[in-house]
């Protein structure tokens, strides 16, 4: 699969890879959330990581948490599976190009 290219202002460069660090802890929690089935905990992550990552350019990564966020609150189990893949994936894939912006 194609990586996430996300182009990013440069005046974001010493921040966003500890942003990024910190999606890869939410992968270990999520993970570990969804064997236990803590859904509420799932929802949380959800719920933080749609919030903050649009200030940092990863507008698709906030879709999905969001989406994370919905269906944990509605405890589908299949969906939420489904949606921590993706999550993962991106997480794993994503590639960001700094820019400068005006």
């Amino acid at each position: 699969m194609e990586p996430f290219i996300v182009e990013i202002d440069n005046d974001l460069e010493d921040i966003v890879p500890g942003f990024l660090e910190n999606r890869k802890n939410d992968v270990v929690d999520l993970q570990a959330f969804y064997e236990k089935r803590e859904f509420k905990e799932i929802e949380r992550i959800g719920h933080k990581v749609s919030g903050s990552s649009g200030g940092y350019g990863f507008h698709l990564l906030g879709k999905i948490a969001k989406e994370i966020e919905l269906n944990a609150a509605e405890e589908n189990e299949e969906k939420v599976s489904n949606l921590i893949t993706d999550f993962i994936e991106y997480v794993e894939k994503v590639e960001v190009k700094f820019i400068k912006v005006d």
